[in-house]
């Protein structure tokens, strides 16, 4: 009807919408306050070009050429390696610093994640990425491990020098981290900032003690001396060492990350953030779990099984 609110387009003249009727404030303001922005199938969109991306892809590229030829041992190549290490952060962070505004949109459909925010619908997308990237390291491990021989994989490439207990060790160790992060979050929403910065505290202490027992353990394997084994048991001595190093070294650098964002986080609560918002620790909490079952993955596919 005439003089109804209108539930279709607007015109051209930006007054009136097809139907008859007559666009609501909050459309009008919206669409002359709109930044400069291309049309895609009769409505406006922000530009999402961004250079970022690609030298982000450059960098990596770079690096892992670099990488490829360490092992010779060759400046060029360690040359690159760190070049593009450098290049791959340096990109990551001005991507994470560059400002992106996109115009709301006046009649938009976003289910399934209308109420979902928007950081952790981020850190959600980044553990999916995650477990993509560890999936490819333990499927690699489980195809060559069967094409060898699922039994004779432990008896002929892994020596009797590596036993169960480190693992069980940092086993523990990462279950009692998450159920502090636990904690820490029931203590900001209490609003206690002792009991928010001595949990993650002990998050950040367990963390590195996990950190330290596993260097501990790759000294004593690099180092052992067996007939077997004569110059230890390093990262190029066989397969299972190789894939053991690679994947279990993937999962430290995760954990140092971890670490290095609840220091931050411990700061911060020390100086009276997150009382009555437990949102950012909630978030830790997500990547710093899946940090923890990653390894109950690992855990029985390199020390038990």
């Amino acid at each position: 009807m005439p003089g109804a609110a209108a539930h279709g387009h607007a015109a051209a003249d930006g007054g009136t919408a097809t139907d008859g009727g007559a666009v609501t404030a909050r459309a009008t303001a919206t669409a002359t306050t709109m930044e400069p922005a291309h049309e895609v199938g009769g409505e406006e969109h922000a530009s999402h070009a961004s250079f970022w991306p690609f030298l982000v892809s450059l960098g990596g590229f770079i690096a892992f050429l670099g990488l490829s030829g360490v092992r010779t041992g060759s400046v060029f190549y360690l040359s690159m390696a760190a070049v593009g290490g450098v290049a791959t952060f340096g990109s990551l962070v001005g991507m994470t610093r560059e400002p992106f505004h996109a115009p709301e949109m006046a009649i938009a459909e976003r289910w399934p994640f209308e109420r979902v925010e928007k950081m952790k619908l981020g850190m959600w997308t980044f553990l999916a990425s995650d477990i993509v990237l560890f999936g490819a390291f333990i499927g690699s491990y489980a195809f060559v491990r069967v094409a060898y021989g699922w039994t004779a994989w432990h008896h002929d490439l892994i020596p009797a020098e590596h036993v169960t207990m480190p693992g069980l060790i940092n086993t523990y160790l990462l279950l009692t981290s998450s159920f502090l992060v636990v904690l820490a979050m029931v203590a900001a929403e209490r609003e206690s900032k002792r009991g928010t910065v001595a949990a993650l505290m002990g998050t950040f202490a367990l963390g590195v003690g996990f950190l330290i027992n596993k260097g501990l353990e790759w000294q004593h394997l690099f180092h052992i001396s067996t007939e077997a084994f004569p110059n230890g048991w390093n990262l190029s001595t066989n397969i299972a060492s190789s894939t053991f190093y690679l994947t279990t070294g993937l999962h430290g650098a995760h954990v140092t990350i971890g670490l290095v964002i609840c220091a931050y986080m411990t700061i911060r609560a020390w100086n009276g953030a997150y009382q009555g918002d437990d949102r950012a620790i909630e978030y830790f909490g997500l990547y710093w779990h899946f940090v923890d079952i990653v390894w109950l993955f690992l855990f029985p596919l390199f020390y038990i099984l």
